[in-house]
C-alpha cells in the first residue's frame, strides 16, 4: 500500500514539476515577446543587460508560481477559478519585477509597454495552453487522427431541456474516452432558448416539434436513437409526457438523476443517465415523510421483524437500521434470504447491532422463546404467504402462516409487553374472495381484538396494495415475458390494482406506524397508506413494453388469460363498515373499527388448530368464514368443493393439484 502511495506522489511531483517548468518558460517568451513587440529584432539585442533582465523576470515569476500554486489546476478541467490564478500570478509577477528592479536599477531600460504587454503575453500563453488541452481533449471523438484513425461507435441523442444538467453532460461526455454518447442538439419548450446554443451544441426546437426536428436531423444523416432527459425540475406528469412524445418515435428515454439520488458513475462520466422506470411513469403525488416521528418510534428500541427475508421485509430492515436503533433483530424462515439480509444489512451499516435468527412463526414455543430473550419494544409482523392462485391451492399453509402465524407473534408480543406491534396487511383483506385475503382479514381481526382489550401494548394494522418489483409480483413476471419475446399474459382487460413502490410503501408505514392513537375509542382501528389511482394492469405491461424499447401490440403481444381463482377485478381499501375517518399528514387514512369478537376469534382459532392436525380443508375453510363473514358464500362453497375434488381426486388420480384447481 505505501509502495503504491509513493508511486502516486512520485507521478503527481514529476507533473507538478513539468508544469512549472512549461510556466518559466512561458514567463521567459512573454518577457521576450514585449520587448520584441516595442523594439523589433536585432534591436533587442543592443538592450543592456537583456539576459539578465530576463533571468532575473524568471527568478520573480519561479516565486510566485510557487507562492500561489497556478501549476496545481488540471489542464483537463480549466475553468474560470484557474484562469483567474493565472491572472493574478502573472499580475503580481510583473508588480514584483518592478519593484525589484526599481530597487536596483530605478527602472532603466525597461519601457512600460514592455511590462503591461509581458503581462498579457504571460496570461495568453499559460491560459491559451490549457484551454487548448482541454478543447483537444473534450473534442477528440472530432478528430479521428487524435485517437487512432478510428471514430467511436456513440449513440447519437438529443438533449431535453438546457439546464445546468444539459451543460455538464455535454461536457463530460465529450471529455470521457469511453463515452457511448454524442448529443447532436437540445430540444427545450422555452421558445426563447430556441437557436441558442450550450456549449456549441444548439437548440432545435421544442418538445411539440420533435418530430419535425427527428426529421430534419435524420435528413442530414443523423440517426437519432435516444432522448436524455436533462430538465432541472421535472414532475412525474412531465417525465411521461416526454416518454409519451419520444416513444411515439421509437425513441428510447434516459433521464440524468438529481444529486439526491442514487446513480452509477462510471469513469469520467460524472452525470451518467439513467433509463426512465416504470415508478417515475406512475401517478402517484409525491411523497414527504416525516422523520421525525418514525425517529421517535425506532431510536435506541429493540426493533424485531418477521419475515425479513421478504419484499417489504428487508427493506423495513434497511429503513429502520437508519433510525439507529438499539437492537434490530431480523427473523425469517428462509435461511438463505436471511443470509443475505444479514450480509447486505452489516456492510452498509457497520456500528449497528443486529442479530439474525431462523424463526418461523408458525412455531409458537419458538416465537415466545425469542420474544422472552430479547423482549423488544416495537415489533413489525411482515411474515406472511401472499401469492394468491398458490394460496388457492393450499389453502391449510395459509392459514398456518397468516392467521395462526400472527396469533403467536401478537400472543407473544402481548406477553412480553411489547410497547408497539404492527400488523403488515393487505387491501386483499377487504371483502376477500380468495383464501390469501381472508387469511390477512382473520389476522387483522385477532390484532383488533387484542389492541381493544390490551391495556399496555399497542396493535396498529397497516394496509395498502401491491408494491412493484416484491417476489412474485406481476412487474417482474412481465420484464421476463418481454425479455423472451412475449406475449405478455394480463388476465382481464379491465382488472386493476393500487401500486406503489417498495420504499416509499416502507417509509409510509413506517411514518403511519409511529402515529400514536389517544384514547380507548381508538383502538382497534386500521390505517391504510394512501395509494393513489389505481392502474390498470394493461397499462402497466403496455408501459413495460415501451420502457424496454419495444411496441406493444406489434412487437410485443398482449393475451389476456382470464381471471385466476381468487382474483378479484377491482381491490378496496375499505369494507362499508370502514368509512375513513380522517387523513392524517397526506400519507395515510384512519379506517373506523368494526366490531370484533375477540372469544369468537379465540374459540375459532383454536378449533382451527386441531382441523389443521388432521388436514380437514372443508371444516378450515368453514371456521375461517366464522372470523370473516364477508368472505362471501359463494367462495365459501366454492372453495370447500375445490377441496373436497382436490381430496377425493388426489388420492385416486395421477393429476397435479394445480391441473385440478385450473379444472374447476
Amino acid at each position: 500500500m505505501s509502495v503504491h502511495i509513493n508511486a502516486i506522489r512520485a507521478r503527481l511531483l514529476s507533473r507538478h514539476f513539468l508544469i512549472i517548468i512549461f510556466d518559466l518558460l512561458a514567463s521567459g517568451v512573454a518577457f521576450i515577446s514585449g520587448y520584441l513587440t516595442i523594439i523589433g529584432y536585432p534591436v533587442i539585442l543592443d538592450v543592456p543587460y537583456i539576459i539578465n533582465q530576463i533571468v532575473y523576470f524568471i527568478i520573480v515569476a519561479n516565486f510566485i508560481f510557487l507562492l500561489f500554486k497556478p501549476y496545481r489546476g488540471s489542464w483537463r478541467y480549466v475553468s474560470i477559478p484557474d484562469l483567474q490564478l493565472i491572472m493574478v500570478s502573472a499580475g503580481v509577477t510583473i508588480s514584483a519585477y518592478i519593484a525589484g528592479m526599481f530597487l536596483l536599477t530605478r527602472g532603466e531600460n525597461i519601457p512600460r509597454s514592455v511590462v503591461v504587454l509581458s503581462f498579457i503575453y504571460l496570461v495568453l500563453i499559460m491560459a491559451g495552453a490549457r484551454l487548448a488541452y482541454r478543447i483537444m481533449v473534450e473534442r477528440i471523438v472530432q478528430f479521428p487522427s487524435l485517437a487512432g484513425g478510428v471514430r467511436r461507435q456513440t449513440s447519437l441523442v438529443l438533449l431535453c431541456g438546457s439546464s445546468d444538467k444539459a451543460e455538464s453532460f455535454i461536457r463530460t461526455t465529450r471529455r470521457d474516452s469511453n463515452s457511448q454518447f454524442s448529443v447532436v442538439g437540445i430540444i427545450d419548450d422555452s421558445r426563447a432558448n430556441l437557436g441558442r446554443t450550450i456549449q456549441g451544441v444548439k437548440v432545435l426546437g421544442t418538445l411539440g416539434t420533435l418530430d419535425v426536428v427527428i426529421a430534419k436531423l435524420k435528413s442530414r444523416g443523423l440517426e437519432i436513437n435516444e432522448v436524455v432527459v436533462a430538465e432541472a425540475t421535472m414532475t412525474k406528469a412531465r417525465l411521461r409526457k416526454i416518454f409519451d412524445c419520444a416513444n411515439s418515435l421509437s425513441l428510447k428515454v434516459s433521464r440524468i438523476p438529481d444529486l439526491d439520488e442514487i446513480a452509477d458513475l462510471t469513469g469520467n462520466l460524472l452525470v451518467e443517465p439513467k433509463p426512465v422506470e416504470l415508478e417515475d411513469l406512475l401517478e402517484r403525488p409525491e411523497v414527504k415523510p416525516n422523520a421525525s416521528d418514525t425517529l421517535r418510534l425506532i431510536e435506541g428500541k429493540v426493533v424485531l421483524i418477521t419475515g425479513a427475508g421478504g419484499s417489504i421485509g428487508s427493506e423495513l430492515c434497511r429503513q429502520i437500521a437508519t433510525f439507529i436503533p438499539r437492537q434490530l433483530i431480523i427473523t425469517d424462515h428462509s435461511e438463505f434470504h436471511l443470509y443475505k439480509l444479514d450480509k447486505e444489512l452489516r456492510e452498509k451499516y457497520p456500528d449497528a447491532e443486529i442479530i439474525s435468527l431462523v424463526v418461523d412463526v408458525r412455531d409458537r414455543v419458538r416465537v415466545s422463546h425469542v420474544l422472552a430473550r430479547f423482549v423488544p419494544e416495537v415489533i413489525f409482523h411482515a411474515a406472511a404467504l401472499k401469492h394468491v392462485p398458490l394460496m388457492e391451492e393450499n389453502p391449510l399453509e395459509a392459514v398456518k402462516t397468516n392467521v395462526l402465524g400472527t396469533r403467536n407473534v401478537a400472543d407473544a408480543a402481548l406477553e412480553h409487553r411489547a410497547a408497539t406491534f404492527i400488523m403488515i396487511s393487505t387491501d386483499k383483506a377487504v371483502n376477500p374472495t380468495s383464501i390469501m385475503g381472508a387469511t390477512k382479514r382473520a389476522a387483522e381481526a385477532y390484532c383488533q381484538s387484542l389492541d381493544v382489550m390490551s391495556e399496555y401494548t399497542r396493535f396498529k394494522t397497516v394496509r395498502f396494495g401491491n408494491v412493484l418489483g416484491s417476489n412474485g409480483s406481476v412487474v417482474p413476471r412481465f420484464q421476463e415475458q418481454i425479455a423472451s419475446g412475449g406475449p405478455v399474459t394480463v388476465t382481464h382487460p379491465e382488472i386493476v390494482r393500487y401500486f406503489m413502490t417498495i420504499p416509499e410503501a416502507v417509509t409510509l408505514l413506517l411514518q403511519a406506524s409511529a402515529h400514536a392513537h389517544h384514547g380507548q375509542d381508538e383502538r382497534g382501528k386500521i390505517m391504510v397508506l394512501d395509494m393513489g389511482k389505481p392502474v390498470r394492469i394493461v397499462d402497466l405491461a403496455t408501459r413495460l413494453i415501451q420502457l424496454a424499447g419495444y411496441r406493444p401490440w406489434v412487437d410485443i403481444d398482449i393475451v389476456f388469460t382470464g381471471l385466476r381463482p381468487g382474483e378479484k377485478l377491482y381491490e378496496e381499501l375499505f369494507d362499508a363498515k370502514e368509512m375513513p375517518e380522517r387523513h392524517t399528514e397526506e400519507c395515510y387514512v384512519v379506517a373506523s373499527s368494526r366490531t370484533v369478537d375477540s372469544r369468537l376469534v379465540e374459540k375459532t382459532m383454536q378449533e382451527m388448530e386441531s382441523c389443521l392436525l388432521w388436514e380437514d380443508t372443508i371444516r378450515t375453510i368453514e371456521l375461517l368464514a366464522h372470523i370473516v363473514p364477508e368472505y362471501r358464500k359463494e367462495h365459501l362453497s366454492s372453495a370447500s368443493t375445490i377441496a373436497a375434488v382436490i381430496e377425493k381426486e388426489s388420492k385416486t388420480s395421477s393429476i397435479s393439484t394445480i391441473d385440478i384447481y385450473h379444472k374447476y
